[in-house]
C-alpha cells in the first residue's frame, strides 16, 4: 500500500483544513515545493497535492507554483483541484503531473468529466469525496444526492486507474477513518486510496488489511507529528 503525504496549497502556502471547511485553516509551510521535497527526503515514493483555491473557484489558481513542485520533488505527483477542462488536464499532464484527480467534475458536468478520463486512460482518479455515503462538491462547501459507491463503479468501468474515497466527516478531526465505508467501498469496486481521519500508525495496518485499498493519503497527523512518515511506510508495508 502506498502512503500519500499530502500537500494542500492555499494562498501559495502548505495548509490544513478540517473537515474541508475554507474558515477552519492552519498553516503548516508557507513554502509547498520545500514541503514536498522534505516528503521525499523522508522516504516518500508518491506525493499528493491539492490547490484548495482552485477547487473552490474552478480555476488553476496556482499553477505556476505546482509546476516548481512537479519540476523539484522527482517522485510522481497527484494532483486535484480546479481541474474542469480537458484542456487544462492536458497541460497539468505536459507539466509532469503523473496522475490527476477530478471531483466535483464528476457530478457538476458528468460529459466532460468521462471524456476526460477516456482521453487519459490510467491517468485520472476519481475524488470521491462523501458524506453519510452521499458526493461532497465543490470544495465539500455541498452534499448531493448521488451515491458514492455508484459513482465510484462508473468511474472504474469508464476508465480512472483509482478512487481517492474521503470521508468528509473524519477529514483533519484525527478520529481514524471510517473503516466500514472505505473498506465496503473497496471491496465492491476495487483500486481505491483512502483518505480522511487517519491518526495513528495502527489506522494505516487497519487499511492495508483492506481488499482493494491499495494506498492512503496522510495529512494532518504528519504534521502535527502524531507519527512520522518514515513509520506510516513501514506500516503500509
Amino acid at each position: 500500500m502506498i502512503v500519500y503525504p499530502a500537500i494542500d496549497i492555499r494562498g501559495g502556502q502548505c495548509v490544513r483544513l478540517t473537515q474541508g471547511d475554507y474558515a477552519r485553516e492552519k498553516v503548516y509551510n508557507p513554502d509547498p515545493v520545500s514541503q514536498a521535497r522534505e516528503w521525499v527526503r523522508r522516504g516518500a515514493e508518491w506525493v499528493h497535492v491539492v490547490d484548495l483555491d482552485g477547487a473552490k473557484d474552478g480555476l488553476p489558481v496556482n499553477r505556476d507554483l505546482i509546476a516548481r513542485l512537479v519540476q523539484d520533488c522527482h517522485v510522481p505527483v497527484q494532483l486535484g483541484g480546479g481541474i474542469r477542462t480537458p484542456e487544462l488536464a492536458e497541460s497539468y499532464l505536459k507539466l509532469g503531473v503523473k496522475r490527476l484527480v477530478l471531483g466535483s467534475l464528476l457530478v457538476r458536468e458528468p460529459e466532460t468529466a468521462f471524456a476526460i478520463i477516456r482521453k487519459f486512460p490510467g491517468r485520472i482518479a476519481a475524488g470521491i469525496d462523501a458524506k453519510d455515503g452521499k458526493v461532497a462538491v465543490q470544495g465539500w462547501t455541498e452534499t448531493t444526492d448521488t451515491d458514492a459507491s455508484s459513482l465510484a463503479r462508473k468511474v472504474l468501468d469508464a476508465g480512472a486507474s483509482h478512487v481517492i474515497y474521503t470521508d468528509i466527516a473524519r477529514d483533519g478531526m484525527l478520529t481514524g477513518p471510517n473503516l466500514e465505508q472505505t473498506g465496503a467501498l473497496a471491496a465492491a469496486t476495487g483500486r481505491v486510496i483512502a483518505s480522511g481521519g487517519v491518526a495513528a500508525v495502527s489506522d494505516i495496518r487497519a487499511l492495508s488489511a483492506l481488499e482493494g485499498v491499495e494506498g492512503v493519503i496522510v495529512g494532518r497527523a504528519l504534521y502535527e507529528g502524531k507519527f512520522s512518515l518514515e513509520e506510516a511506510l513501514e506500516a503500509a508495508e
